[in-house]
């Protein structure tokens, strides 16, 4: 009877310790990468990682996330943040149709790959993928490179909007070149978070809305380059408490008013708006060129009513 109890709770135990034991994350997601490879032991700490760092959502849909997930996990060395990131920005730009992508997605550090300079801690500090024909997304997690001073991606077929992460997570940038992409919506008012921008070139887009004040909270800025978008409204006042702004176009835009004294009185070495013609868009007696929009599509010297090309 004793021997019987014992079997029986023994039993009993066996069962409940096979109710409570925890099922590995991996087993849930053997076929993460369709076979290539076949997640194992070996990749649960990993997988756990990333699903707390970037979030399980991304890295488990048909995404570029995955797509640089999965390319990790088949390279098996190294696992970092910026790696990922920048494998991210790979499969999301399409990065096999780039122009150069010269070390891209090998087993060489990240920090030798083509655009990428890193400081002496191997941390990423400067990206630049200008003109190689990127197609695709700005993606979030470049806002995860919080070492950025300097992200270039100017020229190039880059569409949608500037993530918010990104302006969050790069406050440290000094330099953001976006221009002549084919962003659209409006220029969010987290772009004051970017307290080191010392210059902004946003021109050549599709971006709509009012000029956000907040950029007069950039006390660091020199050069704001909007033109050629859609934006509308009056020229905001508070552009004037930028103490160094030396440059600043805002022509071929659907702007309107009159620019404001305060920016009037900074005397900027280039400002530039659509004030030239019979009826202009924008009064100015201050700018240093003024423009004229369709069937003109020209820039004069409003001194000598010369035409003139836009200072670059």
């Amino acid at each position: 009877m004793v021997t019987f109890l014992l079997v029986l709770i023994q039993t009993h135990s066996s069962c409940c310790e096979a109710k409570t034991k925890k099922k590995m994350l991996y087993e849930n997601y053997k076929n993460l990468c369709r076979g290539l490879p076949i997640l194992s032991s070996k990749h649960e700490k990993h997988l756990q990682w990333m699903f707390k760092t970037f979030g399980e959502t991304k890295i488990t849909g048909s995404t570029s996330q995955n797509e640089a997930a999965c390319w990790m996990f088949r390279q098996g060395k190294i696992y970092s943040t910026q790696r990922y990131v920048m494998a991210v920005v790979y499969y999301s730009s399409k990065g096999a149709q780039w122009e150069i992508n010269t070390n891209w997605m090998t087993m060489k550090h990240e920090c030798s790959w083509y655009g990428v300079k890193c400081n002496i801690f191997r941390k990423i500090v400067e990206l630049d993928l200008a003109y190689i024909e990127l197609d695709g997304l700005i993606p979030r997690e470049l806002g995860l490179l919080s070492g950025l001073t300097d992200l270039d991606l100017h020229g190039n077929d880059l569409q949608g909007v500037i993530p918010h992460k990104l302006m969050n997570g790069i406050n440290n940038a000094s330099y953001l070149r976006l221009q002549m992409n084919g962003l659209f919506g409006s220029i969010h008012k987290e772009i004051n978070r970017m307290t080191n921008l010392k210059e902004l070139y946003l021109f050549g887009n599709f971006f709509a809305g009012t000029i956000p004040k907040e950029l007069g909270q950039l006390k660091k800025l020199k050069i704001l380059d909007l033109y050629a978008n859609q934006l509308t409204g009056s020229i905001p006042a508070e552009l004037a408490r930028i103490p160094n702004l030396k440059y600043l176009d805002l022509h071929d835009n659907n702007l309107v008013g009159t620019m404001p004294k305060e920016i009037c009185d900074k005397k900027m070495d280039a400002l530039i708006a659509d004030c030239h013609g019979v009826y202009p868009e924008v009064k100015c007696d201050c700018c240093t060129v003024c423009c004229e929009g369709i069937p003109v599509l020209a820039c004069f010297d409003p001194k000598t009513g010369r035409q003139m090309t836009r200072p670059v």
